[in-house]
């Protein structure tokens, strides 16, 4: 490979995204920095995978009619955009704020002019073996999904390393072992499954639910032993939190990943919706949505569009741009005010070589080389190594997820002062994480990369907050018509919280729209495995 030249592409969210999974999140921009003072142009990707230049704002006529407009392009909208266009063709209109449809499903590659250059989520990652809508969809598309092999899992807790969750008991003084050998699982039990589940309304949020039933240090362990931190940090419903729980306990054991990455997902659907007649507007936001005699009035800055029904796909942060008196009623209501979203760095990098493939568990005859490390110690939180084919061709590395809220903005405020300063930091990072006397080889040397991508969602997914007294399914009703009789819906993942932070819960809340406003009969198929009653890897799912 020719010259490094240390690349930083920061995107940032200014208002204040996933999606959530695959909710379009507001007024992103991008910002390039290169040390060798070149920039490099933002390129779409079309249908096959190879570039091509972002069309800029439709040249069209001024004044637009259609009988659906869909404000949002992430996986809801463009679902719902996609499942509509072969009845209703050109009546169907898609407006994205940015220049590339997809929202938090967003996938990067080394080189964007290239188009074999692997491409690998920023936000969303995968498709778990339990997500029969995913499956299904890959296989309308021809998809190709990749099962990676199994590899070992390193935590970092108070100080110590393990291969193992259960040897990190120690660290917890207190903290009573599970006879059967799974701590972590009997404690998640114990808050799903015992006689206090039923008065989680008595609790003003999660964490004082966990702390209530398994104890302070019951709590300390759970959240240290999970990636996901803001599940346990952030003010969340006790009740709407187990309720996300309990479906999540299943959405299980393997992973999948799709070639060239999720956006896959989007280029097909885009390309069969355009196909079908739909319009679809790139770089055109809507800024307001009001109620007119005839319909709906939506105002973008180059058209007047007049709608007789309108889905509203976009996160509840993105309401702070648009306005009208359609955006203020729904903004107005519980359901509405009763939803947070959880802010998110991650961080991408490109190796010239692959350093990690020497790093192994050494007490493991098989299945021994790391592909995940998280750590209590560490703004980097959790790292994760693509080892999946497509993926692993491209020497990637998502060294950062990280979901707490000072790191996250640690990392924000890094990234402003540039490319070295991240990457300085995250090479003491990793080297602290790898050197660390249980792992093989046992001094690693981390070198630093030729490039490195920061990816900012301020509202990366969502849940509903504690104290609002409104369960999930309330919300998720309330979104399908959230003006009463109006023909105007809400799609996202934000708005099915039961499945926060997936792709998965924007495609299901598109499908009812679909199925309860528009008269189609979508199924959403079942997982043909069978429902497991042990979590064993169920840390491996989620983002």
């Amino acid at each position: 490979m020719g010259k490094a030249h240390y690349l930083l592409l920061l995107s940032l969210s200014l208002a204040a995204c996933d999606d959530n999974d695959g909710d379009t999140p507001p007024n992103q921009t991008d910002a390039v920095v290169a040390t060798d003072g070149g920039a490099e142009s933002d390129m779409a990707i079309a249908s096959d995978g190879g570039p091509t230049p972002d069309a800029g704002p439709d040249a069209g006529p001024q004044t637009l009619q259609c009988a659906v407009a869909i404000v949002g392009g992430g996986a809801g909208g463009t679902h719902t955009a996609f499942r509509l266009a072969p009845t209703l063709g050109d009546g169907v209109c898609l407006f994205e704020r940015e220049a590339k449809l997809g929202g938090r499903i967003k996938d990067v590659a080394f080189d964007d002019n290239d188009p074999t250059s692997p491409r690998v989520g920023t936000g969303a990652r995968r498709v778990m073996e339990t997500q029969g809508v995913l499956f299904a969809l890959a296989d309308e598309l021809d998809i190709t999904l990749e099962t990676p092999p199994d590899a070992a899992n390193l935590t970092e807790a108070r100080g110590a390393f393990a291969f193992s969750k259960e040897a990190l008991l120690p660290q917890y003084p207190g903290l009573m072992a599970d006879a059967g050998g799974d701590t972590e699982t009997a404690l998640y039990d114990a808050l799903r499954l015992g006689p206090e589940r039923a008065t989680t309304g008595n609790y003003p949020n999660f964490e004082a639910y966990v702390r209530a039933v398994v104890g302070d240090v019951g709590y300390d362990y759970l959240r240290d032993m999970s990636r996901f931190r803001a599940d346990f940090e952030y003010d969340l419903d006790a009740e709407g939190y187990l309720d996300y729980l309990d479906e999540e306990w299943d959405v299980c054991c393997e992973p999948s990943y799709p070639q060239g990455g999720m956006s896959s997902f989007i280029f097909g659907m885009e390309a069969r919706a355009t196909a079908d007649g739909a319009r679809i507007f790139k770089g055109e936001a809507v800024t307001a949505v009001n109620k007119v005699a005839d319909g709906y009035e939506l105002t973008t800055a180059n058209r007047t569009v007049h709608a007789d029904k309108v889905v509203l796909a976009v996160p509840p942060s993105a309401f702070e741009q648009i306005g009208g008196d359609v955006a203020d009623r729904i903004k107005a209501q519980p359901e509405f005010q009763a939803i947070v979203g959880v802010k998110v760095v991650t961080i991408t990098q490109w190796w010239e070589n692959a350093w990690w493939s020497v790093i192994r568990n050494p007490m493991a005859d098989t299945d021994a080389n790391v592909w995940r490390a998280w750590t209590t110690e560490h703004c980097l939180n959790f790292i994760e190594i693509p080892i999946e084919p497509y993926a692993a061709a491209g020497k990637i590395t998502r060294s950062v997820y990280d979901d707490n809220l000072d790191c996250a903005i640690f990392w924000e405020q890094l990234a402003a002062q540039g490319t070295e300063a991240v990457e300085a930091e995250l090479n003491t990072q990793l080297t602290a994480l790898f050197n660390n006397g249980v792992s093989d080889p046992a001094t690693v040397e981390i070198p630093m990369p030729i490039k490195t991508f920061v990816q900012v969602w301020p509202d990366a997914w969502h849940w509903i907050k504690g104290g609002t007294g409104l369960s999930n399914a309330e919300v998720f009703t309330w979104s399908v018509a959230p003006l009463g009789e109006e023909p105007v819906s809400l799609v996202g993942e934000a708005y099915n919280v039961r499945r926060s932070g997936w792709s998965d819960g924007a495609y299901k809340s598109s499908i009812r729209v679909l199925n309860e406003k528009y008269g189609l009969t979508l199924n959403i198929p079942g997982s043909t495995k069978a429902a497991r009653t042990h979590r064993r890897l169920w840390s491996q799912g989620r983002h």
